[in-house]
């Protein structure tokens, strides 16, 4: 087939735009649809990750992520800026990126209102990872000190929550939940810091499920980000500091206390990262 190539260029209202593209990346399928304003550089997006083994998806995979991707572009994609007259390339790495290390593939969940027009606050109405908002989290100043740590403990957790009042994932009841945390201390103070990334998948019960295929690589290298440039700051109680030595034979309480502040939704919303 001959390829023909044309000058193009743009100008204050163009408009680029794709409905399900999709994206090989490693061993990754990413389904993207987006629409891109060249000239102020914002852009809306939404998308959906396919990590298989497969050398391609299947039929009904395809299918799947194209009905999530757009649901998700529809109720909550992202909006954000990437830069201006960004060319295809570096526009699709730019949308990477934000995915990967920035506002995740999907926008925040708002609450629901009634029908008497006041608005849900119940928790499972509010269910959004993350939120730029960050004045919403409580302040905890922990000690200049607990910055310059270089040890640096991972862990992860999962569990499975009840959303059946909330947007569903792949017309399930069900989510699924990794929580990948990064965080460092000071067991004198009780201070850390910490950064965390979650990974969310439909399951069918509270009790049957599927142990999720992951990444872990990654999703530690973006809570490792967040840990660097956007912690939550907090303090663990006396009784549990020594779970923070190098000596620790286990820091199981320590993850606990982080998960609960985690899943504490303040506002609605996961901690997983403070102010940038």
């Amino acid at each position: 087939m001959t390829k023909f190539s044309f000058p193009t260029f743009h100008t204050k209202k163009s408009a680029l735009s794709e409905q399900c593209l999709w994206v090989k990346d490693g061993g990754r399928f990413i389904c993207i649809s987006y629409c891109y304003l060249p000239m102020t550089g914002l852009i809306q997006y939404a998308s959906s990750v396919l990590k298989t083994d497969e050398v391609e998806p299947t039929e009904y995979q395809i299918e799947a992520h194209e009905h999530t991707t757009m649901r998700r572009y529809e109720i909550r994609p992202i909006h954000t800026d990437i830069g201006s007259y960004l060319g295809y390339d570096e526009m699709l790495k730019q949308i990477r990126r934000e995915m990967c290390h920035g506002l995740g593939c999907v926008g925040i969940r708002h609450p629901v209102k009634r029908s008497d027009e006041e608005e849900s606050l119940s928790s499972v109405e509010m269910m959004s990872d993350t939120t730029d908002d960050t004045s919403i989290i409580p302040s905890h100043t922990v000690s200049p000190r607990t910055y310059g740590l270089k040890t640096v403990h991972c862990v992860k957790y999962g569990y499975v929550e009840d959303e059946s009042y909330g947007p569903l994932i792949n017309d399930l009841f069900f989510t699924q939940r990794t929580i990948f945390i990064c965080f460092k201390g000071l067991s004198q103070t009780g201070d850390i810091l910490y950064g965390a990334c979650i990974h969310h998948e439909g399951a069918n019960a509270l009790d049957q499920y599927e142990d999720p295929d992951i990444d872990d690589e990654s999703h530690y290298e973006t809570a490792m980000l967040r840990l660097e440039k956007c912690p939550v700051q907090m303090t663990i109680p006396l009784e549990f500091r020594d779970q923070l030595k190098r000596s620790a034979v286990h820091r199981d309480d320590v993850m606990y206390l982080i998960i609960d502040k985690i899943k504490a939704r303040v506002g609605g919303y996961l901690q997983i990262k403070g102010r940038r």
